[in-house]
C-alpha cells in the first residue's frame, strides 16, 4: 500500500465562455478522485482561472485527478507537486 502524502495541484484554466461552469467541471471532477482535500483557492481574472488546491492522498490517485482534469476542454494546465515536510529542530542540553 502507498504511503499518503500532502500534494499541491495548480490548473489553469480559459476564462472564455461561463467561469463559473469552468470551476464546477473542475470541482466535479476533484470530487471524484478518493483524495481528501484540505485547501480549494480560486482566482479569476479576466483571461484565466487559477484554481490551487491542497490535497491529501496517495499519489497515484492525484496523478488520476491531474488527468481527468487535463482532458476538461476549459483547462490549460494542470501540475502537481508534494509539498515539503519542513522538520522542526529540538536542541537538547544538560547544562
Amino acid at each position: 500500500m502507498a504511503m499518503e502524502g500532502d500534494f499541491s495541484i495548480e490548473v489553469m484554466m480559459s476564462n472564455e465562455v461561463n467561469p463559473f461552469d469552468a470551476v464546477v467541471r473542475a470541482m466535479n471532477v476533484i470530487r471524484r478522485g478518493k483524495i481528501t482535500i484540505k485547501r480549494v483557492v480560486v482566482d479569476m481574472s479576466d483571461s484565466v482561472i487559477k484554481v490551487s488546491i491542497r490535497a491529501r492522498g496517495e499519489e497515484d490517485e492525484v496523478r488520476w485527478v491531474c488527468n481527468k482534469l487535463d482532458k476538461l476542454y476549459d483547462v490549460v494546465n494542470v501540475k502537481y507537486m508534494p509539498e515539503e515536510v519542513h522538520m522542526n529542530k529540538v536542541v537538547v542540553s544538560n547544562g
